[in-house]
């Protein structure tokens, strides 16, 4: 037993002078000495995992800057068409008056050269006609006011005139049209109305 000690003790002494040798030479030793060999693989892989994910991480905030920015773009390029589109909603119907404008001055033209009145009458009364055409393509129709009662959501009263041809608050005189537009109205009638 005596033997066993005494190579433990050789041991451990032989141990204790190195890392007095390493001291007194100025070297200290590390704990990666006395770590295992697997440890300093494992710290290797998990720094890759880190600069991987850091670099995934980096990708995906790419893509969302990229993202907000097209979603910027769109939004943008969307204001623009629709003020676009407002600006000139109005060009199909312009370009049919504009048609009728052309019957007018081609009228007018017409009438100075020519006094047929007669004639001029007629072609006012087409171009009143095809004007009518226009709007109703267009969806507006003109508010039926005479002989109807006083209605405030369609007829704007001008007159009140007492009369006993006609029950009280009838419409008796329509003296401007009024119009409605898919349903709503655009321009109310201007009217005379009945009283007792």
């Amino acid at each position: 037993m005596k033997a066993v000690e005494e190579k433990d003790y050789t041991e451990t002494a032989d141990a204790t002078n190195s890392q007095e040798t390493a001291t007194e030479e100025g070297t200290q030793p590390t704990e990666s000495d006395n770590s295992p060999p697997e440890a300093g693989v494992e710290e290797n892989s998990l720094q890759e995992e880190i600069n991987r994910l850091k670099e995934e991480c980096a990708s995906y905030y790419d893509q969302y800057l990229r993202s907000l920015a097209e979603v910027e773009n769109i939004r943008k390029r969307s204001l623009r068409e629709k003020e676009e589109y407002v600006k000139f909603a109005a060009v199909p119907v312009i370009k049919k008056v504009l048609l009728v404008m052309d019957d007018l001055e081609r009228a007018l033209t017409m009438s100075e050269s020519n006094q047929d009145f007669e004639g001029l009458y007629k072609g006012l009364q087409m171009i009143a006609k095809r004007m009518e055409d226009l709007i109703k393509e267009e969806g507006v129709e003109a508010i039926e006011a005479v002989g109807k009662p006083f209605d405030p959501q369609f007829h704007q009263p001008l007159m009140v005139e007492a009369s006993s041809d006609h029950p009280e608050n009838t419409v008796i005189e329509e003296l401007q049209k009024g119009y409605i537009l898919h349903g709503r109205v655009i321009r109310p009638s201007l009217v005379k109305v009945s009283s007792q």
